[in-house]
């Protein structure tokens, strides 16, 4: 952009310099054509007075030798006058002056050609001297008219030279001005050229500085790039790119050919980087999902506008695994969330067995061989009701009772019972590491599921082989977690069970925990033991993890929390009588069968005993000021007030009152995500005497609650008087209606049927007289629970019973006062205490 003004600028002063030049050339030229006119008349003037001369010296002398000026000078006149009109030929005043001239020479030669005539023969006269001054008058009017044109020749010399002079100063003038144009121009020039370097170098600065921040870019993303320009050439890569893709380090070069990947992509690769570098045209995005090292690898191919096109590489192995595990997890959810409906279609078909079993059994009491028969299907009842609870313990609603253990002394304390369960042909080995933590668990559980996978181990090796249980201290770390959802980072106490069997495929190591998954032949297995291994670990906090391949045998891998509490002494199982004792203990107990059955026990313990079968008759135990040392409470209470409400009621009553809860295999209100509260003793039901009489001195004889470590205290109890009552039974089972209504009719109840809430509502509306309502949650359009909501809106004070599969947890939630829940599969006497607790 300089060039072009100073161009301009020096084509301005080369066209005033030409211009100047030109013009002082013409004024030269005029200078010097008035010096040749000048000397053309010198020369006019010199040639006649040389004639003038000679004639005059032979005159006088008569020495012929004067005559050759006179001779010479005479042809030079006319060639003088000639030149002289020439260069005068542009100037009238000197023309006429020339035609004068050349009258007056011409009259001055003839005048001296006459003299010369007259005279040659004569002597010096008179006349001659008077021819002489007649010659010399006209040679002087001659001098006259030359020296007046030598004079016009000067004015005019004069005057173009002062013209030449001042052509000459604008001339110089005009050359500073150019001059100084032009350093001015080229100054701008060198500015602005001074400028544009310094714009250029910061441009140039940027770019380096941006080229840095790309490559650091480049260099600090996970994914890896490489940038291929129009030409096919690597014009821009990361090393990352290089490691996920395995390309030789060579290869990692600006300027690197496409052509090399395609060789290489050829040899190493199933599907590879030729096959997006050449994408159909008019396609800008191709994606590819490529197996490299081990490594899943998403690699996509983009188009960069105008400067060719590039090819990322992210490596997804990781949050493949991550979702792989997160997809495992949400489908041992789900199927933790079916097993509740299974368990409760099952406990649905239990109850009309079961109902009906003990209805027939009530009938046959004379025909002993007949009740034997009954008692046979009632046992497989009761397998059919253990079944269900292995179905909700993989579900994680079992009752734990987790204390400080060292898994070592519970593994050798189990080695002679696996020799035993195994067999001879399975060798056993126990391996427990040095320094061994101790682990926060529930002992039971932990050996049932060693016993569990020491049996899965045994029946992979039909022929023989060993079995190794280690136990070591273990730590998950981040890395870890990231690739297993379910997983925390920390430290574990780890048990491992190790077979040399047959080992599993991967696809069916990824369904070994679904409950009633077996690879054991038809009758050989129920598939709920690694299920309850699973459940009790994830409800312990822990983590397991299966290997195995086929032929090569599996290990097991379960990771228990650790915990940095002192192992907690568990009391040695005593085969003699416990002691018994002389204070006093309230029973708080609604299955009349089971509280009668723990009085009896209580009793023949020495103690004296009070019960109630609900909460409300054992708090007025307490009003009444009877003295109570011990609360033995059920856990799940029927009525209006809860087992916790009921213990804090009774601890404002009795401070220091000691509490031993009992609990079946229920998720309750003193379990929360499967742990004991702390410092709550639980009995786990079904209890043998010693084991009640060891805990109950254990207990009386610790030390007493206090705020700051309470237990859970229990209630007083007292008999419900019994009345004659019509129940509305509503239940969409006909066969399970048809059974319960005979039971309730038993007890001495009348019974009004309904298949749905419709109906039942119908029957609320036209018979005062019903004021128990037993009702199925799971009913067709409206459920059990809008239901007993309008039952009571038509009838307040009706007492209400919901019979549910699900169990007590998910039936007494306390969202209706006075609402009493009966446990399917039920007998007569867990349906007599649930109408008394209504």
């Amino acid at each position: 952009m300089a060039g072009v003004p100073l161009f301009m600028v020096l084509a301005a002063v080369v066209y005033i310099a030409i211009g100047f030049a030109q013009g002082e050339r013409e004024q030269q030229h005029w200078v010097v054509h008035t010096y040749q006119v000048m000397d053309s008349l010198r020369a006019i003037a010199g040639d006649v007075a040389d004639a003038e001369t000679g004639q005059r010296g032979f005159l006088l002398t008569r020495n012929r030798s004067f005559l050759e000026p006179y001779d010479n000078a005479r042809p030079r006149i006319a060639d003088d006058l000639a030149r002289f009109e020439r260069l005068t030929g542009d100037n009238p005043v000197q023309q006429l002056r020339a035609r004068s001239l050349r009258a007056l020479i011409a009259s001055q030669l003839d005048l001296l050609a006459q003299t010369l005539r007259e005279n040659s023969q004569a002597e010096t006269g008179p006349a001659m001297i008077a021819d002489l001054g007649r010659d010399k008058d006209a040679m002087d009017r001659l001098r006259v008219t030359v020296g007046q044109g030598l004079a016009d020749e000067q004015r005019l010399l004069a005057e173009r030279v002062r013209t030449r002079r001042a052509v000459e100063r604008a001339e110089i003038l005009a050359a500073v001005l150019a001059m100084t144009l032009a350093l001015a121009v080229l100054a701008t020039a060198a500015g602005m050229l001074v400028r544009n370097n310094m714009r250029l170098a910061v441009s140039e600065a940027a770019r380096r500085r941006q080229a840095s921040i790309l490559q650091a870019t480049l260099d600090n993303i996970r994914e890896g790039i490489v940038v291929f320009d129009e030409k096919g050439r690597v014009a821009a890569f990361n090393d990352i790119f290089f490691r996920l893709m395995d390309f030789p380090p060579g290869l990692a070069a600006v300027g690197t050919a496409i052509d090399h990947f395609r060789n290489r992509d050829a040899e190493s690769a199933r599907v590879g980087i030729s096959d997006l570098v050449e994408s159909p045209a008019g396609e800008d995005i191709r994606y590819e999902r490529l197996v490299r090292g081990g490594r899943e690898l998403d690699v996509y191919r983009a188009a960069v506008p105008g400067a060719g096109f590039l090819v990322a590489a992210a490596d997804v192995t990781a949050r493949e695994r991550a979702e792989a595990t997160m997809r495992q997890a949400q489908k041992m959810e789900s199927i933790g969330q079916l097993t509740g409906g299974v368990a409760h279609d099952f406990n649905n078909l239990l109850q009309i067995i079961s109902a009906n079993l003990e209805l027939a059994a009530g009938q046959a009491r004379s025909d002993v061989k007949l009740v034997e028969r009954l008692q046979v299907v009632i046992s497989a009842v009761e397998r059919g009701s253990r079944l269900t609870s292995q179905l909700l313990a993989f579900a994680r609603r079992q009752t734990l009772d987790p204390r400080s253990t060292n898994l070592g002394g519970l593994l050798r304390d189990m080695t002679e019972l696996l020799h035993r369960t195994l067999g001879e042909h399975v060798e056993v080995e126990a391996i427990v590491a040095g320094g061994l933590w101790n682990s926060l668990v529930d002992r039971g559980q932990v050996e049932n599921a060693i016993l569990n996978l020491a049996i899965n181990g045994r029946d992979a090796m039909p022929e023989g082989g060993k079995l190794t249980v280690e136990l070591s201290n273990a730590y998950l770390d981040d890395s870890y977690a990231s690739q297993h959802a379910d997983v925390t980072p920390g430290q574990y106490v780890l048990l491992a069970v190790t077979d040399t069997g047959r080992g599993m495929p991967p696809d069916v190591v990824s369904r070994v925990f679904d409950p009633f998954f077996t690879t054991k032949p038809e009758g050989k297995g129920t598939g709920l033991g690694l299920s309850q291994v699973y459940g009790f670990v994830k409800q312990s906090g822990g983590h397991v993890k299966i290997y195995s391949e086929p032929g090569h045998g599996t290990t097991v891998k379960v990771y228990l929390p650790r915990t940095s509490k002192p192992q907690e002494d568990v009391e040695p199982e005593s085969v003699v009588d416990a002691p018994g004792g002389f204070e006093s203990i309230l029973v708080v107990e609604d299955n009349a069968a089971v509280r009668a059955a723990a009085v009896d026990v209580l009793a023949e313990l020495g103690y004296a005993v009070l019960k109630a079968d609900h909460a409300e008759q054992a708090l007025a135990v307490l009003h009444s000021g009877a003295r109570v040392d011990l609360l033995f409470t059920d856990v799940v209470m029927p009525g209006p007030i809860s087992t916790r409400e009921l213990v804090r009621r009774a601890q404002n009553l009795r401070p220091g009152l000691r509490v031993l809860y009992t609990s079946g295999y229920t998720q309750n209100a003193i379990v929360h995500n499967g742990t004991l509260d702390a410092g709550a003793n639980l009995l786990s039901k079904p209890y043998r005497k010693n084991d009640l009489a060891r805990r109950l001195r254990s207990v009386l004889e610790g030390a007493p609650p206090t705020p700051e470590n309470p237990q859970a205290v229990g209630i007083g109890a007292g008999p419900a008087a019994s009345r004659r009552s019509k129940v509305l039974l509503v239940e969409d089972d006909a066969l399970i209606r048809m059974t319960t209504a005979e039971m309730l009719q038993e007890i001495g109840l009348e019974v009004v049927e309904a298949g749905n809430a419709p109906d039942a509502l119908s029957i609320l509306m036209v018979d005062s007289l019903v004021n128990i309502l037993i009702t199925d949650l799971n009913l067709p359009g409206m459920d059990g629970r809008r239901l007993t909501a309008e039952a009571l809106r038509l009838r307040p004070g009706l007492k209400v019973i919901f019979a549910t599969g699900y169990g007590p947890s998910l039936g007494g939630d306390g969202e209706m006062r006075g609402v009493a829940v009966l446990a399917k599969p039920f007998d007569l006497a867990a349906l007599r205490v649930a109408l008394q607790s209504a």
